[in-house]
């Protein structure tokens, strides 16, 4: 949607005053950052030009003028650090299990993975929004919509008191034909959707209850001073691949121009040579002067130009990448003489790692705000213990599995950790599909030992295994004098 066009839409007549206010200033912030959005969107897909942008600073020749290229590192950059930021569902505080009561909210909205695309919305341009809606049950949709928004299709307005947003604003593009651009107002007792409708335009408002502002803010390294986060495609980030850049096309330049031996002659002329010769040879020759009388000719070659210093300048500028996204050089394509150690990536992953675990803290608070206000939603009353919400996580560092089963082992075998375990599990490394399954193998375990043991005519069945077969949808029969006795329900 074009800028003029959303500036139109917060002049709605069917606006109140206290909305056109607040959509005039939304739309005013999102209008002041989206140059640096888009800039930042251009450098994560591999489509900032510096020749379009006439910011190549190098002397180049004209056969070169078209010559362009790209470097991915910005793209690097964001998708490392997601690549260990995957969010494998919500647990409550004290509780072992995850919580299920979410697992419904979860799974209508793919929250698992769009997860990963509003996190990397988030890191390219510092922050995303994630917002909560009723949905239309008649039209096919869940009860509640979670959506996920980059900062380019909204904004919102941060209460540094309160600590939460006051007012929001998304922007749907629509579908040609099919559904109308919409802009929409976010706000504590209502939601507010302007579109145009023929000649006028059209302004539908949805009460709710929720009590705050269903739009929730995922921001990449907020700070005090930017509560908006900041992007993971910094300034010295976007100067490093602009040199890189630079550097390749210097590279190409030379490959084109000086990669073959220069050959030289001297004391010749042209009539030495036919005419389709001399010509196929003109810009690999170098005539010097006319022979003398008597002297015979002389020739020689000049040795090609090695791409070895600008290959040089191209590692260092990576090292310089590295340093400022906290990433392995290994992942840039610095690729070492020798192959690195176990402990050598352990220790160069070691920075990474701790900035995938703050990521992990401020994306989780902000995804278990989602979650309550999904819950309110879809409940009509909120659920006071998801105050204990926790969002649960891979772990971001990669251990071996060999390092990772003898340090669970040594846990389990010193008390700390029971043997099974949906934690214990999830520190082997096991996914959710694979626990679930290990879960439902020692429920039938569980229920086979006690059928045995009931057969045989002990009473000695353990209470956990009396309570797995319960959930099973059997319990067992009172008991008589002659032993015990199970009774199918």
């Amino acid at each position: 949607m074009r800028t003029d066009a959303i500036a139109t839409l917060t002049n709605a007549p069917g606006l109140l005053p206290e909305e056109a206010r607040l959509l005039t200033r939304l739309v005013t912030q999102w209008q002041n950052t989206r140059y640096r959005n888009r800039l930042r969107t251009l450098y994560y897909d591999g489509e900032r030009s510096l020749r379009r942008a006439g910011l190549l600073g190098m002397a180049m020749p004209p056969q070169l003028g078209k010559l362009e290229s790209v470097v991915g590192w910005p793209a690097k950059a964001v998708e490392v650090l997601d690549n260990r930021l995957d969010l494998q569902g919500f647990v409550m505080a004290g509780q072992a299990e995850a919580d299920e009561s979410l697992a419904e909210i979860i799974a209508d909205n793919q929250l698992l993975t769009e997860s990963s695309q509003a996190h990397i919305a988030s890191m390219i341009h510092g922050v995303a929004f994630a917002t909560v809606s009723a949905g239309d049950e008649a039209a096919g949709e869940p009860p509640v919509v979670v959506q996920t928004r980059a900062a380019d299709e909204g904004s919102a307005l941060w209460s540094q008191r309160s600590r939460k947003i006051v007012a929001g604003m998304t922007i749907n593009e629509g579908i040609d034909g099919i559904e109308s651009p919409e802009l929409t107002l976010w706000m504590e007792d209502r939601v507010v959707t302007i579109w145009q409708e023929g000649n006028g335009y059209a302004v539908m408002r949805q009460p709710h209850s929720l009590g705050a502002v269903p739009m929730v803010m995922l921001a990449h390294r907020p700070r005090l001073n930017k509560r908006y986060g900041m992007s993971r495609i910094t300034r010295p980030l976007m100067d490093y691949t602009d040199s890189a850049v630079r550097t390749i096309l210097r590279m190409d330049g030379q490959a084109e121009f000086f990669s073959f031996p220069t050959r030289w002659i001297s004391g010749a002329n042209a009539d030495d040579f036919d005419e389709d010769t001399f010509a196929t040879y003109l810009n690999r020759l170098l005539v010097l002067s006319a022979p003398d009388e008597g002297e015979s000719p002389k020739l020689g070659s000049f040795a090609a130009a090695s791409p070895q210093p600008h290959i040089d300048q191209l590692r260092a500028i990576a090292m310089m990448v590295a340093g400022e996204t906290s990433i392995p050089p290994d992942s840039l394509g610095i690729i070492q003489d020798n192959p690195s150690s176990a402990d050598a990536i352990r220790a160069n992953e070691a920075e990474l790692v701790k900035v995938a675990e703050r990521a992990q803290a401020v994306y989780g608070a902000g995804w278990c705000q989602v979650m309550r206000l999904a819950q309110h939603a879809r409940d009509g009353i909120p659920d006071e213990h998801l105050e204990r919400l926790q969002a649960k996580w891979r772990d971001p560092s990669t251990p071996t599995k060999a390092a990772a089963a003898q340090s669970v082992m040594t846990l389990v075998g010193a008390g700390v950790l029971p043997p099974q375990s949906e934690v214990t599990w999830e520190q082997l490394g096991f996914d959710p599909v694979t626990i679930s399954r290990l879960k439902a193998d020692a429920l039938r375990d569980q229920g086979s030992q006690l059928l045995a043991q009931l057969e045989a005519g002990t009473r000695q069945a353990s209470p956990e295994a009396v309570a797995a077969v319960a959930d099973e949808g059997s319990t067992p029969a009172p008991e008589s004098a002659g032993g015990g006795a199970i009774q199918q329900s």
